[in-house]
This record gives C-alpha cells, sequence and structure tokens, in this order.
C-alpha cells in the first residue's frame, strides 16, 4: 500500500522558519527601540544635569560679580584714601616749613639796617618787600639770606632810593624760591 502524506511539510517547516524569523526581526526592531530609548533617557538625563551645572556656575558667576564689583569699589576707595593721606603729609610737611622760613628770615635780618614790610608766598616763591640804608646793606642781606637752608635763588627783583620819615632809604623786592632741606625731610619721614 502506498501512502500519501498530504500535509505540506515543507511549507509548514517553511512557514515556521519565516515565522521564527520574523519574531526574532521583530525581537531584534524592539531590543534596537529600547537600547535607543535608553540612550535618549541617559542623553536627557545628562543634559538636564549640565543643564543644573550650568545654572549653578551662573549663580556663582553672579555671586562672584557682585564680590569683584565690591573689590573695586574697595580699591577706588583705597586709592582714594592713599590720594588724601599723601597730601596731608605733604601738607605736614610743608606747614612747618612756613614757620622754619619766617625764623630763619627774622633772625637773619638786622633790625637796626633793614625793615621787611611784606613778605608774599605763592607756592614754593618767596618775595621779600623792605627798606634798607644803602645798597651794601641788601647786598650783604641777600648773601647771608644765601646761607638759610629754607631759601635758594635769591635774586633782587628791584630797587630804588626812596624818603620815608625825611631819610633816604633804599626800597627793595628780593625773589627766592622756598626749599626743605634733607635733614627736615628725613626728620619729619622718621616721624610719621
Amino acid at each position: 500500500m502506498i501512502q500519501i502524506n498530504l500535509l505540506p511539510i515543507r511549507e509548514i517547516k517553511r512557514r515556521k522558519r519565516a515565522k521564527n524569523e520574523l519574531l526574532l526581526a521583530a525581537l531584534a526592531v524592539v531590543l534596537f527601540l529600547a537600547v535607543l530609548a535608553l540612550m535618549v533617557i541617559a542623553y536627557t538625563m545628562q543634559t538636564k544635569r549640565l543643564q543644573h551645572d550650568l545654572e549653578d556656575l551662573q549663580a556663582k558667576r553672579r555671586q562672584y560679580e557682585t564680590q569683584l564689583k565690591e573689590i573695586e569699589a574697595l580699591e577706588k576707595e583705597k586709592k582714594r584714601l592713599q590720594t588724601r593721606i599723601e597730601i596731608i603729609q605733604n601738607l605736614k610737611k610743608k606747614s612747618g616749613i612756613a614757620v622754619h622760613v619766617l625764623d630763619d628770615i627774622a633772625n637773619r635780618t638786622p633790625p637796626d639796617r633793614i625793615w621787611l614790610t611784606k613778605l608774599a608766598q605763592t607756592g614754593t616763591a618767596l618775595d621779600m618787600t623792605g627798606m634798607a640804608q644803602d645798597n651794601q646793606t641788601v647786598a650783604k642781606y641777600m648773601l647771608d639770606l644765601e646761607e638759610s637752608p629754607y631759601l635758594a635763588g635769591i635774586s633782587l627783583g628791584s630797587s630804588k632810593m626812596s624818603k620815608y620819615a625825611d631819610r633816604d632809604l633804599m626800597q627793595f623786592v628780593l625773589k627766592s624760591s622756598i626749599t626743605v632741606p634733607e635733614s627736615a625731610q628725613s626728620s619729619s619721614s622718621k616721624a610719621q
């Protein structure tokens, strides 16, 4: 007896194989989509973390900017105060000089031969106006003033004969500059 199998075994095997291949392909696509989703989630989390770090850094930068502005303001104030201190130190140094200059002029002026009528100071320039008995007295007075450590560059501005109290007197104007002797500079710097 001949038996004929009418069932299409090859067809069933081929369909089963195709079904398995299709299932594997679908599984590969699902696996690929799952990996892709995980990557998207990881990148999203990393982006959020980086965004948060960026916000923190920007907040710190704003905080440091205010501190930098405060530092700049303090530095400007420091410069302004240093300028004031320098001005005050210069004024202290120069304030005592005027007293010394007047004292030195008074000590070098012979009271019976020269009479000063006016002293005018403009910056470091000093003009002395007065009367003397004669030209030799004015010349000797100029030499005496040249020895002063506080005066330099003594020069005769003008001189003329004039009458005062029925006497002929020499009216003169002397010009000089005021200097600070080194001994006074070093002692004032030591005092500070």
